[in-house]
């Protein structure tokens, strides 16, 4: 557990204690160790945005769109590619879309997106979360499989 104080000024700037504390222990971590921990994150927030949509779609979007980042970065992870930015992980997810010949991965990072800026705006009803959470899903299952191939 980590103290409340540290938790509140995390969130505060904008930071997921959990995200923070994973791109903190990547950064000494080998590159196949980086992988690891991000498909365990996304795990994480994956299950943490499925438990908390009956209660708060903000907060649960924000953990299944946290989740789809932390797969993006362990794709990168595996094919060496940098992923330190916002701009960065859209480089990934399009080079990802260019290299499989997927062009449906570029929409549904776009849609998925919409979680996160919804954490901010609080624009979305349960309709759109419902939709956006399929999209989700279904470039969740795109990405694993990429880094199991």
């Amino acid at each position: 557990m980590l103290p409340q104080f540290i938790v509140k000024e995390l969130e505060r700037r904008g930071l997921d204690p959990v995200a923070y504390a994973v791109e903190l222990i990547t950064e000494r971590a080998d590159p196949s160790e980086r992988a690891r921990l991000y498909l365990e994150s996304a795990d994480y927030f994956w299950r943490e945005g499925l438990a908390l949509e009956g209660r708060d779609l903000r907060h649960a979007g924000e953990k299944l769109w946290n989740s789809i980042v932390q797969l993006v970065k362990a794709v990168a992870e595996t094919r060496g590619l940098r992923h330190d930015s916002h701009r960065l992980i859209w480089a990934v997810v399009r080079r990802i879309a260019t290299e499989t010949g997927d062009e449906e991965a570029i929409k549904l990072f776009a849609a998925v997106e919409q979680l996160h800026v919804n954490f901010y705006e609080g624009h979305l009803d349960r309709f759109d979360f419902e939709v956006l959470k399929k999209a989700a899903a279904e470039l969740r299952d795109k990405l694993r499989k990429l880094i199991a191939a």
